[in-house]
């Protein structure tokens, strides 16, 4: 078994061939195109920039990683940055939790913290959201169940979609309990290798998050398992600035469903619980907006992103119908809502 500190660097390793596998099999998405359409932050010509392909220097930031750990996982992270700033499309959770991970292998204790705090997050509200959805036993679960079992019911997909829920809880709260975490150690490889082999060998579908599911395999064992403080004696070492960003990645994805915060940085991951979009065209077409064909990625699932999608691509007289199954477009009566081309102009209002 290998030293605490050494098992930090060989993730390290692991995680730095995760971000570079995943990068190119989304390598498309890294570089200037004009189908699917970039969704730039800010109007960069404003600031007299122009659109620059950010995956060779992606790769160098994560070679530089292995040279030199903290300046790399830096650099990395400020290339990743800028390169979502200029593209939203990239703000796929698979790239930001790797990034986030890459920063727990380091020898700060804060750092670490802020990994291990991000790993429980992801844990517990991946699973969080799949039981709050009414529309996830229906939806995600049904499809999953029926892809291996065309006869299954709703009441097996049920069954499943609750059991997958509370497995990825009891995930998280064995990582908080000082003597559950080996258990936590050992879920995690089981529950992430059943997803790789599920999605890679069952499905043969959304490649782009199989090396981020076997960087999360290993990541229980190696922050989970060499956790050896308290929640709270941890949290009493932090400063307060790292308090504060401890408390943010833990309770800001209960800010979902008053639609303040963006789909994945919520970890709603596969749960039905994000919005999804159609294009209804002017001679009567109606088109799933999805862009994994061409980048292997969605559009993130975020309201805003799909009118400005739609806005690049539509042409007058098509719609944009937005399903939106949240708590708070359920109580505002906006679940479905159609947004013609002269609204999506001005911003979807």
């Amino acid at each position: 078994m290998l030293r605490a500190a050494d098992r930090f660097v060989a993730f390290r390793w692991l995680l730095v061939g995760t971000q570079a596998l995943t990068i190119g099999v989304t390598w498309p998405l890294w570089q200037a195109r004009v189908a699917p359409p970039m969704l730039p932050l800010f109007d960069l010509a404003l600031f007299h920039v122009t659109q620059i392909g950010f995956g060779p220097l992606l790769l160098v930031s994560l070679v530089v990683v292995l040279i030199h750990g903290a300046a790399g996982v830096i650099l990395h992270s400020a290339l990743l940055l800028a390169a979502m700033l200029s593209d939203q499309m990239r703000l796929q959770p698979e790239f930001i939790s790797q990034a986030i991970l890459l920063w727990g292998t380091l020898p700060w204790a804060a750092a670490r913290a802020l990994a291990r705090a991000h790993l429980i997050a992801l844990w517990f509200y991946s699973g969080f959201h799949k039981l709050d959805c009414p529309y996830f036993y229906t939806g995600d679960a049904h499809w999953l169940v029926t892809s291996f079992f065309p006869g299954a019911n709703v009441g097996i997909s049920t069954a499943v979609g609750v059991s997958l829920a509370l497995a990825e809880i009891s995930l998280a709260v064995c990582a908080v309990l000082p003597r559950m975490r080996s258990v936590a150690a050992w879920m995690g490889y089981f529950f992430h290798l059943t997803i790789v082999v599920t999605l890679a060998l069952g499905l043969g579908w959304d490649e782009a998050v199989w090396p981020w599911n076997l960087a999360l395999a290993a990541a229980g064992y190696v922050f989970i398992g060499s956790w050896k403080e308290t929640p709270a004696a941890q949290f009493r070492q932090l400063g307060v600035a790292m308090r504060l960003a401890l408390g943010v990645i833990l309770l800001l994805p209960l800010a979902y469903d008053s639609d303040c915060v963006d789909t994945y940085l919520c970890h709603v991951l596969y749960s039905s619980h994000a919005p999804l979009a159609w294009i209804r065209t002017s001679d009567g077409r109606r088109e799933l907006i999805d862009t994994r064909p061409r980048l292997k990625v969605p559009v993130p699932q975020i309201e805003r992103l799909y009118v400005a999608h739609f806005a690049a691509v539509a042409a007058p007289g098509d719609e944009l119908e937005i399903f939106d199954p949240r708590l708070c477009s359920r109580w505002r009566k906006r679940e479905h809502r159609v947004i013609d081309y002269e609204q999506a102009l001005r911003g979807g209002w």
